[in-house]
C-alpha cells in the first residue's frame, strides 16, 4: 500500500490531496516538528536523507519532492486523469505551472513567510517580495479570470499552484501589522479560484486529514 509521510504545515498536503483525487488506499505517517526549531524529527530523517517532507513509499520505492511525487502518482495511477495530453497547448500550461509552483512563485512566499516569522525588517527583502507578487498576481489573475483551472481542466499542477498561494493568504505567516488574511483582495479571480479548489470533494476530504494529523 502507499505509504504518505506527513509533517505538519509542510509541502505533504499536496500528496495527500492527490491522493484523495486519484481515490488511492494510503498508509498516513505523522511526523512532528520540533517545536523550538520548526525541523522535522529524526523519524522523518530515518525515512528522507534530507528529512524534507513530502515523502512516499511505494512499491519498494522511495520518493520525495511533492513535484515529482504528483508525477509519480499520475505516471502509475492516474489512469490519464489529472494531467493533459501530450503535445497539447495545455500540457505546455500544465508543465509550465508544474514548475512555476515552486520556482517564481514559492520563492517571494517563503521569503516574504520566513521574514514574517522572524520579524526581520529588510526593505530590500520586502521590495523584492512586492514587485514579485505584482508580477505573478496580476498574471495569474487575468489567467484565471478566463478558466477555471491554472491549465484549463482540473490538474497536477492546480495541486502544486495552490499550496503556495494558500500559504501567502495564510495570516499565520503575516510580518507583524500586516493582514495577510487578504493578500489576494486586489486579485479576486485568484480568490474564485482557491474557492473553488476549497469546494473540491477531494479537499475537503484532505483538508480533515490534515486537521486531525
Amino acid at each position: 500500500m502507499l505509504k504518505i509521510h506527513h509533517l505538519g504545515m509542510s509541502r505533504s498536503d499536496r500528496s495527500i490531496w492527490l491522493a484523495e483525487e486519484l481515490g488511492l488506499k494510503y498508509e498516513l505517517v505523522n511526523h512532528t516538528r520540533n517545536p523550538k526549531a520548526f525541523r522535522a524529527p529524526q523519524s522523518l530523517w530515518d525515512v528522507s536523507p534530507m528529512g524534507k517532507a513530502p515523502v512516499i513509499e511505494d512499491r519498494g520505492q522511495t520518493i520525495p519532492e511533492s513535484g515529482a511525487i504528483v508525477e509519480y502518482l499520475l505516471d502509475n495511477y492516474g489512469e490519464g486523469r489529472l494531467r493533459p495530453e501530450r503535445g497539447t497547448p495545455a500540457h505546455i500550461d500544465y508543465l509550465h505551472w508544474m514548475h512555476a509552483a515552486e520556482s517564481t512563485l514559492m520563492l517571494p512566499v517563503m521569503i516574504d513567510m520566513l521574514s514574517g516569522m522572524t520579524a526581520a525588517d529588510s526593505p530590500g527583502l520586502t521590495g523584492f517580495c512586492d514587485g514579485e507578487f505584482k508580477t505573478v498576481f496580476t498574471y495569474m489573475n487575468q489567467l484565471l479570470a478566463a478558466r477555471d483551472y491554472i491549465a484549463g481542466e482540473f490538474s497536477g499542477a492546480d495541486i502544486m499552484v495552490a499550496f503556495p498561494l494558500m500559504m501567502a493568504e495564510s495570516p499565520m505567516f503575516a510580518p507583524p501589522g500586516q493582514d495577510k488574511g487578504q493578500a489576494f483582495i486586489a486579485y479576486p479571480s485568484i480568490q474564485t479560484y482557491l474557492n473553488r479548489l476549497r469546494a473540491r470533494p477531494a479537499w475537503v476530504k484532505a483538508a480533515a486529514v490534515f486537521k486531525a494529523a
